[in-house]
């Protein structure tokens, strides 16, 4: 297993919003085969409620670790599971963003692996042995963010995780062995990101890293993993019934690898 190499947040520039998202109106899921992971659990809170502690600690001393996490038309909604590569995790639900906390938790060699937003709160992730080596979080306009992601990137950086908050995008940008290879793109709409996904993601062998939704926008990242790249994989927005939904895919031996929500 890969250790840290003196995992550094290299940039936090994030400001403190006190913004409430209105409405809270997209459920994401990614569902893969070909998927490291292994006896998959999942939790969802309903809207309103906050994250049980409880279930979270019980399901780390079975040995599974958060793999994804978001604030979704369900509520939050958070997976989990084994063969993740993670040692140890903590999270942090907080009405700020807990900036001192995650540098404390840096100093120990845990990186962000995972970020969203509710009304109310704040959801980090951080994990060790994430094979993350170096880390840099903005949160600005998108504007703002498209060029420094740019040059992230040509410094070897992918983005692993975003999020709109009601006002700004939060973006995580690592040097991790995650990844080879990744783009993004914006879609107005559900059809026209379907369509892009079909057309310039999947037709062309890419696998979606993640897909967001904030302030009337698609946000799509995709790319190559270093392993396990050639995964079959199912997007669903907005499921009738999410835990339907999820038991149907674990029934054809597919796992949820990635939550997605977002406001307007």
């Amino acid at each position: 297993m890969r250790n840290h190499l003196g995992l550094t947040l290299l940039s936090i520039f994030l400001l403190s919003s006190s913004t409430v998202i209105n409405a809270q109106d997209r459920t994401l899921l990614i569902a893969e085969s070909g998927s490291p992971y292994t006896e998959q659990t999942w939790f969802a809170y309903g809207l309103g409620a906050s994250v049980d502690e409880n279930d979270i600690t019980d399901s780390w001393n079975q040995g599974k670790r958060i793999t994804s996490a978001a604030y979704t038309r369900e509520g939050w909604l958070v997976v989990m599971a084994k063969r993740t590569g993670y040692v140890h995790q903590a999270f942090s639900l907080m009405k700020e963003w807990p900036e001192e906390w995650i540098a404390e938790k840096t100093k120990n060699n845990y990186a962000i692996t995972s970020i969203s937003k509710s009304e109310k709160e704040w959801l980090v992730v951080m994990s060790q042995g994430s094979g993350i080596s170096s880390q840099r979080v903005w949160r600005n306009d998108w504007s703002e963010l498209a060029p420094w992601i740019t040059e992230n990137k040509e410094n070897g950086y992918f983005i692993t995780d975003l999020v709109f908050d009601g006002e700004a995008w939060t973006v995580v940008m690592s040097r991790t062995n995650k990844y080879t290879s990744q783009g993004y793109f914006w879609a107005q709409s559900a059809s026209e990101m379907m369509d892009r996904v079909k057309a310039e993601v999947w037709a062309k062998g890419f696998n979606l890293h993640q897909v967001v939704y904030g302030h009337g926008h698609y946000v799509v990242v995709f790319g190559n993993y270093s392993s396990g790249d050639s995964r079959f994989q199912n997007l669903q927005i907005d499921p009738v019934d999410a835990k339907a939904y999820i038991r149907q895919q674990w029934n054809r031996s597919n796992i949820i690898s990635y939550v997605g929500g977002g406001g307007l």
